[in-house]
C-alpha cells in the first residue's frame, strides 16, 4: 500500500485509541482528579455523546470542502484536542479536550473509506478500505494495550502525548503525499436524511444501540473489575488488554466471513450468545485465569457482533452515502454513553464492581430479542429487494 495510504491508516488508529483510551487507566485518571471511577468513565460516555451528535453535523457542514483539506483540518482540530488532554490541570479541561476530538472521529473516518476506495484502482479498493479499518482494529488490539502500559510506566499524560505525537506525523505525510481527491457532486441533504425515516433504518439503529450499550457497560468498567474483583495487578492489565485486541481483531475476520443473506441470524445468534458470555463472565470474574479466558471470549463475540452492526446499517440506509458511515457511528455512540453511564450507575447503586456483567447482559439480551423479532418481521414482509440482496450489493460495490 502506498504511504499516503498508510498514514490514514495511521490517523484512523490515533483517532481510534483515542476514543478507549480512558478505560484503561482509569484508576490513574480517577486519583489523579479525585474523582470516583464511575466518573472517571464518563470521559468515554462524553466522547461517545459527542461523536453521536456531532458526527452528522460536522459531515453536513464540511460536505462541500475538498477531501484533502477537510482532512488536514479535522486532523489538527483532533491534534489541539489531543495536546489538551496530555496538559488538562483538571478533570473539567480534560472533558473539554475529549469533545473536541470527539468532534472530529466520524467524519474523519468516513472520508478517509471514501479517499482510500478513490486512490487506487477498482479492483484494489477492498484492499485500501480494509487498510483504513485494520487501523481502526489495530487501535484496540495495540493502542489501548500499549497506551495503557505506557500510562502505567510513565503517566496518563504521556499515553495521550504518543498519540498527539503519531497523529502530528499522520497529517505531515497528508500534508505532503495525499493527492487531491476529486468528489462526486454531494445530493441533498434533505434527501439523504429522507433516507433515514424507514422502519429498517430505524430499527437497525434501535438494535445497535441497545447491543453497544451492552457491550459498552461492560467494556468500561473492565479494567477496575479485573483488578477489583479478579485480583490482577496494575502490571497485568496490558497483557489482559492485548488479549482482548486478539480476541476483537479475530472475531472481526469471523464477522467478515458471514455471508449478507445470513446477515440478520447471525446477529440474533450472535448477540444470544453474547448475552450468555456476560453472564458467565460474572461468575468466573472472581477466579483469575477463568477471568483472563472471559476476556478473550468476551472480546471474540463482542466483535463477531459489532461489524455485523454496522453493515445492517449501511445496507438499510444505502440511499444515503453521505450519512451512512457517520450515523452508524453515532448509534454506537450513543450505545457507548448508556452503557457507560448505566454502568457506572449499577456500581454505585451499591450492586458491586461485578454486577456490570449481569446489567451487560440485560441490555445485549434486550438487543437479542429485538433483533429476532424484526428478523420474523421481514421474512414476512414482501419487496423487490431484500436485506440479504442489498447487503450483497452492498458488499459487492464497496468489498
Amino acid at each position: 500500500m502506498p504511504l499516503r495510504l498508510l498514514a490514514l491508516t495511521l490517523c484512523v488508529f490515533c483517532i481510534g485509541t483515542a476514543e478507549l483510551l480512558p478505560g484503561g487507566v482509569l484508576p490513574e485518571l480517577a486519583d489523579d482528579f479525585g474523582v470516583s471511577i464511575p466518573t472517571a468513565g464518563l470521559l468515554i460516555a462524553v466522547y461517545a455523546a459527542t461523536m453521536m451528535i456531532g458526527g452528522p453535523l460536522v459531515t453536513g457542514f464540511t460536505r462541500r470542502i475538498p477531501a484533502k483539506a477537510l482532512l488536514i483540518g479535522l486532523m489538527v482540530v483532533f491534534i489541539a484536542g489531543s495536546a489538551l488532554a496530555s496538559t488538562a490541570s483538571s478533570y473539567g479541561v480534560l472533558v473539554a479536550a475529549r469533545i473536541v476530538c470527539a468532534l472530529t472521529h466520524g467524519t474523519f473516518v468516513a472520508v478517509s473509506i471514501v479517499v482510500a476506495a478513490g486512490m487506487v484502482p477498482p479492483e484494489k479498493t477492498a484492499s485500501a478500505v480494509s487498510t483504513i479499518v485494520l487501523g481502526y482494529n489495530l487501535a484496540t488490539v495495540l493502542g489501548v494495550p500499549l497506551g495503557t502500559l505506557i500510562g502505567q510506566q510513565l503517566g496518563w499524560r504521556s499515553t495521550f502525548g504518543t498519540v498527539t505525537a503519531l497523529s502530528v506525523a499522520g497529517t505531515v505525510v497528508i500534508c505532503l503525499l495525499l493527492p487531491s481527491v476529486k468528489s462526486e457532486q454531494p445530493g441533498s441533504i434533505r434527501g439523504e436524511l429522507r433516507a433515514f425515516g424507514s422502519a429498517g433504518v430505524l430499527m437497525s439503529i434501535v438494535i445497535t444501540v441497545l447491543a453497544t450499550g451492552g457491550m459498552f457497560t461492560l467494556i468500561t468498567y473492565m479494567v477496575p473489575v479485573l483488578i477489583d474483583v479478579s485480583g490482577f495487578s496494575s502490571g497485568a492489565i496490558p497483557v489482559l488488554l492485548i488479549a482482548y485486541g486478539v480476541g476483537s481483531l479475530l472475531g472481526n475476520v469471523v464477522s467478515g466471513r458471514i455471508p449478507a443473506r445470513a446477515l440478520l441470524p447471525a446477529l440474533t445468534g450472535s448477540l444470544g450468545v453474547l448475552t450468555v458470555v456476560c453472564l458467565l463472565f460474572w461468575w468466573v470474574s472472581p477466579q483469575p485465569v477463568l477471568a483472563a479466558a472471559g476476556v478473550f471470549v468476551f472480546a471474540f463475540v463482542t466483535f463477531v457482533a459489532a461489524p455485523g452492526l454496522q453493515t445492517y446499517t449501511l445496507t438499510e440506509a444505502s440511499d444515503a452515502p453521505t450519512f451512512s458511515v457517520t450515523v452508524s457511528m453515532s448509534a454506537f455512540g450513543l450505545g457507548a454513553v448508556i452503557g457507560s453511564w448505566y454502568g457506572g450507575v449499577v456500581i454505585d447503586s451499591g450492586l458491586g464492581m461485578r454486577s456490570v456483567a449481569p446489567a451487560a447482559a440485560a441490555l445485549v439480551a434486550a438487543a437479542a430479542l429485538t433483533t429476532l423479532a424484526w428478523q420474523f418481521r421481514v421474512r414476512r414482509r414482501s419487496g423487490p429487494l431484500d436485506t440479504g440482496q442489498r447487503a450483497t450489493e452492498l458488499q459487492n460495490t464497496h468489498g
